[in-house]
């Protein structure tokens, strides 16, 4: 009988031992819900939790993009520049103009005048006594390439004479450095001059020179005028 008893307490003693074991378990096995939350950054707070104003000051980043906005008042800004550029600084551009009347070679239904101003001021070039006897008799619309002038420096059949030539308007000066008598214009194109020459060949009259004649073409190439030889030396080194 004592037996039994001591059995059956023993068992309950067990009983109560698991019993208590379990109930250890079953605290350490469940975490306490009031346990702290830790919000890592870049991930959104619990509803509860006020935003950090970082967030606000991003968003001021935003106010930056209305920094674009200043941006945009640079741009219109250099567009007020460009505007500057139209009142003071526009580009220069080539005005296209007609001769000065002080320059003009023309006269009434003829390429070449020999009494315009531009002839005389030519001539005054040359020197004191120097006048136009004749020269190219083209009318406007069909101007030749090469004009010409051929002027005298004196009254006498022997006076020295020069060929004066112009182009587009523009005197591009004589036929020869020096003039020379005995010198006439015989014929002309529209880009070729001819010019004779003659001296004298023994005592003969100044009005009748029995030397030559010799022809120079002067042409006009485009950008000059091109002599189609030399001058005899009798032209050039005259006896009397």
């Amino acid at each position: 009988m004592k037996n039994a008893v001591r059995m059956s307490a023993l068992i309950v003693v067990a009983a109560a031992a698991v019993a208590g074991c379990a109930g250890d378990g079953g605290s350490t096995g469940s975490a306490p819900t009031s346990a702290k939350t830790t919000v890592m950054e870049g991930t959104p707070a619990p509803s509860g939790a006020s935003q950090p104003t970082g967030g606000q000051d991003s968003s001021g980043g935003q106010g930056s993009t209305g920094g674009q906005g200043s941006t945009g008042g640079g741009s219109t800004g250099g567009q007020g520049s460009s505007g500057g550029q139209n009142g003071g600084a526009t580009p220069d551009t080539t005005q296209v103009s007609q001769p000065p009347a002080g320059d003009d070679i023309s006269g009434p239904g003829k390429c070449i005048d020999i009494t315009s101003t531009g002839v005389r001021n030519a001539l005054a070039r040359l020197g004191d006594g120097w006048h136009a006897q004749r020269g190219s008799n083209d009318i406007p619309g069909q101007c030749a390439d090469l004009l010409w002038v051929q002027a005298v420096g004196g009254n006498s059949a022997g006076a020295p004479i020069h060929v004066l030539f112009f182009h587009d308007g523009q005197w591009l000066g004589t036929a020869t450095s020096e003039p020379y008598a005995f010198t006439s214009v015989v014929g002309y194109t529209t880009n070729v001059v001819t010019v004779e020459y003659k001296w004298l060949a023994g005592d003969e009259p100044f009005a009748t020179p029995q030397g030559g004649p010799v022809a120079i073409h002067y042409t006009w190439n485009g950008s000059n005028v091109v002599m189609s030889g030399p001058l005899p030396s009798e032209v050039t080194q005259p006896h009397r």
